[in-house]
């Protein structure tokens, strides 16, 4: 080879276009897709038995494969000696398919030709014979997209459809499509994929480009893809970019992603069960001068919160390989040593943090109140157990230690025992007080084998269909209002809901003679009669006793208007 053959073949090879993986892997068989076992299983079935359906639509969030999927189903329709679920790789039509060149599959954007008109004449040829394969294979991507006459010029077509003709629609709104359509197809589920499925396709896929990967990364990329492989080959693409000589690593996945050392937030959340605001708040700090935005902090501080929580719940979690090593090093032992209740109700007060720091004009100091919450009340007891201890008189007595965590030192291979710290006694007693405070109607509903025979007020007749009921028992908290309740017989009157009135009323009488072994007379009365007072439905009542009783916690109970003028931002909003 000259000198001037060499140059122009290596010009040509750098002057190539780089095709991003998501078209470079895209699937070409029913076997390639990733995470959609079932939906496999069915088309293939469908093809080998000859059951072919004439329409289907495809529906799934972004990224899942539904025109992928599409295209595949036109391959199998339409590949040589066909239909068939599997065919060689060297398949002329199937590849004149995947490249677009084959005259008997037509693909169409809604999205960007909405019109009947268009509609209209995408479809002109539809009763013609095929030209090239054994079917004309309509699809019609982000179909919800369609106008209303567009959608009424497909009817006619789906109704009585050519048998020569299929459609196939995807989209990603299926509640946007016409029922009358939607009825004259096939509805497939694209689900999402798992991380687990996400993250062992990409380590193929870099393994073919001869590219190395922590496992921690891969499953990192996985996880911010939230079930879309296509999102999830775009990270990829942008890894690869970053990668350096060591190939894609954690620390870099994370820089990109924008999420805050994982170490470091471990780290903050030891503290913050410990109760150690000191060291809590010089973590917040350290992540502060790090450059970490305050709202992707907490959001990610949730997420672990999540993950413990689950790891709590389903302690065989820790065995799967969705966990990373750090996840396993340092969130089993940490989940050990907590209560469920203490995970949950550090989650409530972040949860609540995560929009309180967005909508702050100085971010990191809301998270850093949040924090401050949270060590406070993270390690407190059960609100059973305080409320008993305050109706007792022994809230004194009662000994409030954060739980003893052993953190791992991975370096040194040595367990260091964390020192328990004791909450406030103020702290404690003021919440105790508060929950004892809480209204009758708050508390734990009365098995109904204790309730009366016969119920007397309309709470009671609807604590006994709620028994028999429980969404019936809702529905008529929410709907109907007790004009008048008797001995066996009661009048109400019903607000639009999911249910309409006659339905309602029947269930009620229906329920109530099951349940008390008595006929019940049961009343509709008109919205429209008047009454001598405006007449609440049970919601209403319990939401508005519930304000009387925070507003009166507010103004009369003094531990309470102490915790409001050290946090002066607190509102207090909910009694749980």
């Amino acid at each position: 080879m000259t000198d001037l053959t060499k140059n122009t073949v290596d010009s040509a090879a750098k002057n190539a276009e780089y095709l991003v993986l998501a078209r470079k892997y895209r699937p070409r068989n029913f076997g390639e897709l990733v995470g959609q076992s079932a939906l496999v299983q069915t088309l293939t079935n469908a093809i080998e038995t000859n059951k072919i359906h004439h329409a289907y639509v495809l529906t799934g969030i972004r990224g899942t494969g539904k025109t992928t999927t599409a295209r595949i189903m036109a391959m199998a329709l339409n590949c040589t000696d066909g239909p068939k679920a599997e065919w060689p790789e060297d398949d002329v039509a199937t590849a004149n398919i995947a490249a677009g060149r084959h005259v008997d599959v037509l693909e169409f954007d809604a999205a960007s030709h909405r019109k009947a008109e268009e509609i209209a004449e995408l479809f002109e040829g539809v009763a013609y014979a095929p030209i090239e394969g054994r079917y004309k294979v309509y699809i019609i991507d982000e179909v919800h997209m369609l106008s209303k006459h567009a959608f009424n010029a497909i009817l006619k077509t789906l109704e009585e459809p050519p048998e020569n003709v299929k459609f196939i629609f995807a989209t990603t709104e299926v509640n946007k499509i016409p029922v009358t359509v939607l009825s004259r197809c096939q509805r497939f589920d694209l689900k999402r994929v798992s991380s687990e499925d996400l993250a062992g396709h990409y380590a193929n896929i870099l393994k073919q480009e001869k590219i190395k990967a922590e496992p921690a990364a891969l499953l990192s990329i996985a996880r911010a893809a939230d079930g879309s492989v296509r999102d999830g080959l775009s990270l990829l693409d942008q890894a690869i970019a970053l990668a350096g000589k060591d190939g894609i690593t954690a620390a870099d996945v994370g820089v990109m992603l924008g999420q805050a050392d994982v170490t470091r937030l471990y780290d903050l959340l030891d503290a913050v069960f410990k109760g150690d605001s000191t060291a809590a708040l010089k973590l917040c700090e350290d992540l502060y001068a790090h450059g970490q935005d305050a709202a992707l902090v907490a959001a990610d501080v949730l997420q672990l919160l999540h993950l413990l929580t689950r790891l709590k719940i389903v302690p065989n979690l820790a065995n799967s390989g969705t966990l990373t090593e750090l996840e396993k090093n340092r969130g089993v032992p940490l989940v050990a040593e907590l209560p469920l209740e203490n995970l949950s109700r550090a989650y409530q007060i972040l949860s609540q943090a995560v929009s309180d720091v967005k909508a702050a004009a100085r971010p990191f100091e809301a998270l850093e109140m949040a924090v401050v919450r949270l060590t406070h009340l993270a390690a407190l007891p059960p609100v059973a157990q305080l409320v008993t201890a305050a109706k007792n008189g022994t809230i004194d007595h009662i000994q409030v230690e954060a739980p003893s965590v052993k953190k791992p030192d991975v370096g040194a291979g040595i367990e260091e025992e964390v020192v328990p710290a004791v909450a406030e006694p103020a702290v404690v007693e003021s919440v105790a007080k508060s929950a004892a405070d809480v209204p009758p109607w708050e508390e734990a509903p009365a098995a109904v084998a204790s309730a009366p025979q016969l119920p007397a007020t309309w709470e009671e007749i609807v604590q006994v269909v709620q028994a028999e009921s429980l969404s019936l028992g809702q529905m008529l908290a929410q709907q109907a209002r007790p004009v008048a309740v008797a001995p066996l017989k009661v009048s109400v009157q019903i607000e639009p809901g999911l249910h309409d009135a006659a339905t309602l009323v029947r269930e009620l009488r229906a329920t109530l003679n099951k349940a008390t072994s008595d006929n019940w007379a049961v009343e509709l009365v008109s919205s429209d009669m008047p009454t001598n007072q405006p007449i609440e439905t049970l919601t209403e009542t319990k939401s508005r006793e519930k304000d009387e009783t925070i507003m009166r916690l507010k103004t009369e109970n003094a531990d309470i208007q102490n915790v409001l003028k050290a946090f002066p931002d607190a509102e207090l909003v909910d009694i749980a």
